[in-house]
């Protein structure tokens, strides 16, 4: 797209027209897309335009244009692009009109008041928001400090943000997505929350990441993990679709030989890993060798490092938080008691605090390409936990596809909060310009749901 914003407006007392100005003059264009809405129309050049195209009334209204913003423009195969639309899809809905997302609104409402970095327009939506019948959709907008309901076409992007995995495992839903995907070819990004096996099985089988895992053994036996907490001291028990550090147990051995269980619930003594694992009501988990890790404040920390692909499709590191345990605590979680701080708050040499900075970030890039490459669908977002043990190596515990926000709490992080943001609205202009440009491309490359 043009890297240069223009303002939508209204031609008056015209039909079918539309008016751009006379440096962006091309031959041969005869129609103008928004979303997935296409319709011809006569295009001419005004030489008093500089950064304002205008549209006949009857083909703003035709394009469903929901308000009043700045746009992109993509000239390609007779069509001019303006754009890009953003869906941000969810779930979760309710009738409130303060509230629609109940605790989420807010984290919405910003989403959607963001000055868009490329121009562009941006609504919420889910499932039941779609008029298959006219492709079209009642989706959400914030405005004047209120929720309004507009109606605009299919978007060029969807962005995921499903709040857990009980929603994006909804039939209803899948088939909504695929649907979009498959039928309308709409790049769908952040399709799926990580499963931690098939992330530790992805990271393993690439030279660049094998020896930053701690060793992992699926849905272990009793055998295994008596085995393990001898040889490593300490492990960790790990269900491999959660989140938010619930059920996490940290195990260990008192000099009795029985085993010491850990949790953000607080902990218990078993007489054998048996006995423990009798009462460890998980589907599906892992169990991870523990880490010495090094120590703030006196307590074990790891480090969030977020990671977006930017305007041109490539992995930056966007923020980076040092979490740190409470006292006794088994987790850095924030719902676990951890408390967030910045790398500069860290009580150490600067040197020290630039060589952790510079691992942290080479680590979590080589991380976010390993993945993006080993796992389907398009990946924009990571948000990566790692840890940096006494002698300096750094070890990955999780990654996740749609990272919680709570880092950002922190008062110096609100800035870099908002360039996460920004970085996922760039990376949605991308998208729109490969899936216009380079559709066989993009759609061979990609393996969608």
């Amino acid at each position: 797209m043009i890297d240069e914003r223009f303002a939508v407006g209204i031609h008056q007392n015209s039909e079918n027209k539309m008016v751009l100005p006379s440096i962006l003059k091309r031959d041969e264009f005869l129609y103008v897309a928004f979303g997935t809405n296409v319709e011809r129309c006569h295009i001419s050049f005004d030489s008093d335009l500089q950064h304002t195209i205008l549209l006949s009334e009857n083909l703003y209204r035709a394009l469903r244009i929901p308000y009043r913003g700045k746009a992109a423009l993509l000239f390609h195969d007779k069509t001019v692009y303006i754009g890009p639309l953003i869906g941000i899809f969810t779930a979760g809905f309710t009738k409130s009109e303060v509230e629609p997302v109940k605790g989420r609104s807010l984290f919405f409402a910003k989403l959607l008041m963001m000055d868009l970095p490329l121009g562009g327009f941006c609504y919420l939506f889910g499932a039941h928001h779609i008029q298959w019948e006219d492709g079209s959709v009642k989706g959400l907008i914030f405005r004047n400090n209120s929720w309004e309901q507009i109606t605009a076409p299919l978007p060029n992007v969807v962005y995921d943000r499903l709040p857990n995995r009980q929603a994006e495992n909804a039939n209803f839903l899948q088939a909504t997505k695929k649907r979009l995907i498959n039928e309308y070819q709409i790049p769908w990004f952040n399709p799926r929350f990580f499963n931690k096996w098939e992330l530790y099985e992805a990271l393993q089988q690439d030279e660049s990441t094998a020896n930053l895992l701690p060793y992992s053994v699926l849905e272990p036996n009793a055998k295994t993990i008596e085995t393990m907490i001898n040889q490593y001291q300490m492990i960790y028990l790990k269900p491999v679709d959660g989140s938010l550090g619930n059920g996490i147990v940290q195990l260990s051995k008192q000099t009795t030989n029985k085993i010491v269980a850990k949790s953000k619930e607080g902990q218990q003594i078993f007489s054998s890993a048996t006995a423990f694992l009798d009462q460890y009501k998980q589907m599906d988990y892992l169990a991870q060798q523990g880490i010495e890790r090094m120590k703030v404040d006196g307590q074990p920390a790891d480090f969030r490092v977020h990671t977006n692909k930017n305007r041109n499709g490539n992995w930056t590191v966007t923020a980076i938080a040092v979490k740190i345990a409470k006292t006794g605590g088994c987790t850095t979680h924030m719902s676990s008691g951890g408390i967030v701080k910045t790398l500069s708050q860290i009580n150490c040499h600067p040197q020290e605090r630039l060589l952790i900075l510079q691992k942290l970030t080479k680590t979590a890039l080589t991380i976010s390409c390993v993945l993006d490459q080993k796992i389907t669908g398009l990946i924009g977002e990571i948000g990566i936990d790692l840890g940096i043990d006494l002698p300096g190596h750094v070890w990955v515990f999780e990654a996740n596809s749609r990272p919680g926000r709570g880092i950002f709490t922190h008062p110096s992080l609100t800035s870099v909060s908002r360039l996460t943001n920004r970085r996922n609205f760039e990376y949605a202009s991308y998208l729109t310009e490969q899936a216009i440009q380079y559709p066989e491309k993009m759609w061979q490359s990609e393996i969608h749901l």
